[in-house]
């Protein structure tokens, strides 16, 4: 409980930075179409909707619970919480991820748990960004497949 409460905490950070100045962009949703999300996660989803600021979006299936259905949120952060979320972390595995943007990595529990296990943080020059999946009875790696899918749709539009 400790390790998923100190992953709670270090997600918050993500959630509280501040987007970097410059070319990066601002609004989350912006990002990913609806389509796209549909497709990365097998569902039909809703529009994506801001649910902190509009460094956040979070698309959920129709009529499902976060805690029943397929969701996708994606954050934009800044190198500082990037840079903290690398931290290791007792009970967490945090594996850097080649191939996407110029720094790419996973953080696991070795469970799913919705926006702290796994999630994808990448950077691409001045942007970073983190991706967080939920498909129901997902496996671990089969999240992040749907995570790193995502990841190269964003990485296409910046």
């Amino acid at each position: 409980m400790r390790g998923l409460t100190a992953a709670c905490v270090l997600l918050g950070l993500q959630f509280s930075a501040e987007i970097s100045t410059g070319a990066a962009p601002t609004d989350a949703c912006a990002l990913l179409a609806q389509q796209e999300v549909a497709t990365a996660l097998g569902f039909s989803v809703d529009p994506g909707k801001h649910k902190i600021s509009d460094a956040d979006c979070r698309w959920t299936e129709p009529g499902k619970s976060i805690a029943d259905g397929a969701a996708l949120q994606l954050y934009v952060t800044d190198a500082q919480a990037f840079g903290i979320g690398k931290t290791p972390l007792s009970g967490w595995s945090k594996q850097p991820e080649t191939g996407l943007g110029d720094e790419a990595y996973f953080v696991d529990s070795g469970k799913v748990y919705f926006l702290v296990s796994p999630t994808l943080s990448v950077k691409k020059g001045s942007v970073f960004f983190v991706i967080a999946a939920r498909i129901p009875k997902a496996s671990l790696e089969q999240i992040k497949a749907i995570e790193k899918a995502v990841a190269v749709k964003v990485l296409g539009k910046l």
